[in-house]
């Protein structure tokens, strides 16, 4: 690629040479290689478009901590697409089933778009050449869409978007939206970029990116010479740290050889906790303002200080600075938000309900009360404290006061043998919790990142044989195969649910099977080729994106719980499941019923604990 003028801003900030250098991203093999394409771009992007190609090439749309959500689904593009082309159901499936990807669809149907009429041209005022602004203007546009026509207008924006793309601009667009820019390009190969581009240590830009989460910033923070300056941002959340997963204590003691912290491992939802001068923030795992849900939680961080006896205490560590004040303190906590009653955890679902409500009433926070386990702290005062080890990180939490119980500092003991940890797993299991959750104390916290350092200890839950009946193609590496399937067991006597509708020649095969989830993972590549060929030869209906198909082929399905689901004519749905083997010697009359599934639901203890 010719090195792009650095004064030719009209050009640069062209969504056409936005695309352009993705194709040859993806086209360019090496990662050093993508690494330069990408430097020689963004060096000499104006500010204003640098943020958004740094988003986009990131594969987001919106900054991280943004209210702003697409929330724009595979029908509604699949029918914009059908809307400005002359293709109808048959070729758009076509398409997909052998790509398995929207951006080569949307490629497709914008070379055979229809003569522009004058539909919505006022929304294609802008002029002939789509700009990166353009693009992202259209996209909050988007996402600002609510109501009951949302979907419609939603889908006449993207229309008058796609009008004024070329075939490769609808491709990366469609890309974009649906979260499927896979060329190669991803957020390490664009931080390396980013530090290249502007001449910056590489560990620089990386630390930026641990205090921030957001690539963005942080590559106009680089083009500045400031990045220096960053910190962690208020009610920007960061990627949570993540644990990895060991099977038994004595593995977990023969790896370390040391002294570890044990905590419970919870059933809630991991919550980061924000809080500023005035102000509380709540961020779910997937970095959701989730504040609305709980605002008794709320109201309690805000009356948080530190214990008094504690104020003479000048510095917890060499790097914390002073303690001072017990009023108006500034923190960023990682903690565990449970649902929470007569001294008991309840089932996770509760807390579902509390997030599908916008407005709390007094009933439902009486219900459905909530206790917040703090067990890390990534900011705290004016400095983030993420180098800290985890235990000075620890002995601060313990300077802090919090004003009643619907806040507290996880419990954390030392164990230095594997009887130990099997001792306080006991003890987890029977208070409710899930397991447990071991931690180095030496260790930083890592956003974003699985390591090494804090491990999942979990007792395997049953596993239930089941049949797939329907299956999907998936995307990316995946795309062209047959890798998520739709898992059913035996409940004879019933009619076929409302999820798999069958032609009435077939009906009977589906009497007695009732849908009780997906699984998508567990299997190796040659497996799931094996499984795509096996599945094709029981089609009995095509969707397109999905098949109907004979129930013949057996899974037996691990997975975390069990929950109450009415997305699934089950009534149950698997938590976290995970394809264990491919029962070959198994036919359909040997799956499990869904006794099976309503016992083990009934069986789990938090569950009868509410």
């Amino acid at each position: 690629m010719a090195k792009i003028k650095g004064n030719d801003d009209n050009k640069l900030s062209c969504f056409s040479t936005f695309v352009d250098t993705c194709e040859l991203i993806r086209l360019t093999p090496g990662k050093n290689k993508k690494v330069d394409l990408i430097s020689r771009y963004i060096s000499s992007l104006h500010e204003d478009s640098l943020h958004i190609a740094v988003l986009f090439l990131s594969g987001k749309t919106f900054p991280r901590g943004s209210s702003h959500n697409l929330n724009i689904g595979f029908r509604t593009i699949l029918q914009s697409l059908l809307e400005i082309s002359n293709l109808n159901d048959a070729d758009i499936r076509g398409i997909h089933l052998k790509h398995g990807d929207m951006g080569t669809i949307a490629e497709h149907a914008v070379s055979k778009k229809q003569v522009v009429t004058l539909f919505n041209q006022s929304e294609s005022i802008g002029g002939e050449q789509l700009t990166l602004g353009d693009v992202a203007i259209q996209l909050k546009k988007i996402a600002n869409l609510k109501g009951p026509r949302s979907n419609n207008d939603k889908k006449n924006t993207l229309k008058a978007l796609l009008i004024r793309c070329s075939p490769l601009e609808a491709k990366y667009l469609v890309k974009i939206i649906s979260n499927e820019m896979r060329m190669g390009s991803y957020e390490g190969l664009v931080e390396l970029a980013i530090a290249k581009a502007f001449d910056r240590d590489v560990g620089n830009v990386r630390d930026a990116m641990l205090a921030t989460g957001d690539i963005a910033n942080v590559a106009l923070l680089s083009k500045r010479n400031s990045l220096n300056t960053v910190t962690v941002e208020p009610f920007v959340p960061m990627s949570f740290m993540l644990a990895d997963v060991m099977f038994t204590a004595l593995e977990i003691m023969e790896y370390f050889e040391k002294p570890l912290y044990c905590e419970y491992k919870y059933d809630g939802i991991r919550v980061q906790m924000h809080k500023f001068k005035n102000q509380c923030r709540l961020y779910s795992r997937n970095l959701a303002d989730i504040s609305y849900a709980f605002p008794e939680l709320v109201d309690s961080a805000m009356l948080t200080g530190i214990k008094k006896e504690e104020m003479h205490r000048k510095k917890v560590t060499q790097d914390i600075g002073e303690i001072d004040g017990a009023d108006d303190i500034d923190f960023i906590l990682d903690g565990e938000l449970i649902a929470f009653k007569n001294n008991k955890p309840l089932h996770f679902q509760e807390l579902q309900k509390r997030l599908r409500r916008k407005n709390m009433t007094k009933d439902i926070l009486s219900e459905i009360p909530i206790r917040y386990v703090v067990y890390d702290i990534m900011f705290y005062g004016k400095e983030q404290v993420i180098k800290e080890t985890l235990e000075n990180r620890k002995k601060l939490l313990s300077l802090f006061l919090f004003k009643d119980s619907i806040i507290v500092n996880a419990q954390s003991d030392i164990i230095a043998s594997a009887d130990e940890i099997n001792s306080i797993f006991r003890k987890s299991k029977e208070n409710g919790h899930e397991g447990l959750v071991i931690k180095d104390p030496l260790s930083q916290y890592h956003p974003g990142k699985r390591g090494r350092y804090w491990i999942k200890l979990k007792e395997e839950s049953d596993t239930v044989d089941t049949v797939i009946v329907m299956a999907e193609y998936g995307h990316g590496k995946r795309a062209g195969t047959l890798s998520d399937y739709t898992l059913a067991v035996r409940d004879f006597g019933s009619k076929p649910g409302i999820d798999m509708v069958v032609p009435e020649s077939v009906d009977p095969i589906y009497d007695g099977l009732k849908i009780i989830g997906k699984a998508y993972s567990g299997l190796s590549n040659k497996e799931i080729d094996y499984m795509t060929n096996k599945l094709r030869s029981l089609i009995i209906r095509d969707e397109g994106n999905r098949i109907i198909v004979k129930p013949e082929i057996i899974l037996e399905v691990s997975f975390d719980t069990i929950q109450k689901s009415n997305r699934h004519d089950g009534g149950y749905a698997l938590r976290f499941p995970r394809i264990k083997n491919i029962r070959y010697d198994k036919e359909l009359k040997d799956i499990d019923a869904l006794e099976k599934i309503e016992s083990i639901y009934e069986n789990q203890f938090h569950t009868k604990s509410n």
